[in-house]
Parts: structure tokens; C-alpha cells; sequence
């Protein structure tokens, strides 16, 4: 596959990351959806005619009840099979009280990055994200 050329079956996704105090939003899936009982971080499919950023705002309010402001496209990943394309979101909120959407969402965690290393049952992709989370942060910190 090469270029912006994807199947017409890939199912399009955000991912938004939301920090506080050091510590990231991690979620634990509802056992009724897909991926039933992984952690992850909030986020889902983009509707049809919707932004990106507008998906990932939409997602924090549907899974856990915060209204939240994209910022930027943080890093992008496609699956294997070509069939999954995900963007993960740095994503600003206002302080507020996590209330997860049971339908979706059966846990919540606030997790240094070490911690989500740790994490039992998380999706394989977040790991990924976090090699890329960890090096970003690492040379802004050095520019």
C-alpha cells in the first residue's frame, strides 16, 4: 500500500490522548463492544463526513463524559492487514469528573507512562504509540 491509498473496507479511528499531572487517561473497554475488556486510550471510528478532530471530541464525550479540545495529530498507524488506520490526538480538557458510559466503558485509570507499560490487557498498538510518545516528548525537550 503506499501513499494515502487504503482499502475501501479500512475502518478509520481516533485515538485521543488527555494528560493530568503527569498521568494519561487509559480506559478499559466494556466487554458488549469490540476489544471487549482491554485497556486503551478513549477514542473510536470516525463517522461518515466527520473530521478527525471532531471524532475525537465526540468519542471523550460519548465514552467518559469530558469535554475535550483536539490540539494536533500526534502520530498515525496503520494495521498490518491494511484494514485498521488509526490517529492518535493530544487532546485538552477541562477539568471535569471522568463518568464512563457503562455501554462502552467499564474502567478508567490516570497512568504515568510506566504504568501503562505495565498494564495487563492492553492493546498491543498503545505500546507502539507510546515508543513514539516517549522519543516525541524527549526531543522537545531537548529543542
Amino acid at each position: 500500500m503506499s501513499g494515502d491509498r487504503l482499502p475501501n473496507n479500512c475502518m478509520h479511528g481516533v485515538v485521543g490522548v488527555l494528560e493530568r499531572g503527569g498521568r494519561l487517561l487509559l480506559i478499559q473497554r466494556s466487554e458488549s463492544i469490540r476489544a471487549g475488556g482491554m485497556w486503551c486510550f478513549p477514542g473510536g471510528e470516525i463517522e461518515a463526513g466527520e473530521s478527525p478532530d471532531v471524532a475525537i471530541e465526540r468519542e471523550f464525550g460519548e465514552e467518559v463524559g469530558l469535554r475535550v479540545e483536539a490540539r494536533h495529530k500526534l502520530w498515525s498507524w496503520l494495521r498490518e492487514d491494511g484494514l485498521l488506520h488509526l490517529e492518535w490526538w493530544l487532546v485538552h480538557g477541562t477539568e471535569g469528573e471522568v463518568i464512563p458510559n457503562q455501554a462502552e466503558v467499564q474502567s478508567f485509570a490516570w497512568l504515568t507512562v510506566a504504568e501503562i507499560r505495565r498494564q495487563e490487557d492492553l492493546l498491543p498498538n498503545n505500546l507502539t504509540f507510546l515508543d513514539h510518545f516517549v522519543a516525541d516528548s524527549a526531543a522537545r525537550n531537548t529543542s
